[in-house]
């Protein structure tokens, strides 16, 4: 057969099988670093926008005083 089994008789588990968890493991662990870092930097812009935005507003209000 072209598919070896997942475990042998002795219980381990087959050269391929574990290259492959450890694929998967590795890309998940990619993809969650990207995915924290683009959420930090989005709450820093959207900070920004915050302060601009109460920045703006102070503005228009000491004005009016």
């Amino acid at each position: 057969m072209i598919f070896k089994k997942l475990k042998s008789n002795k219980g381990q588990i087959s050269l391929e099988f574990s290259l492959l968890v450890m694929v998967v493991i590795l890309s998940a662990i990619i993809i969650s670093y990207y995915l924290i870092s683009t959420a930090v930097e989005t709450k820093k812009a959207n900070m920004e926008v915050i302060n601009q935005s109460a920045n703006t507003a102070k503005d228009a209000l000491s004005k009016v005083s």
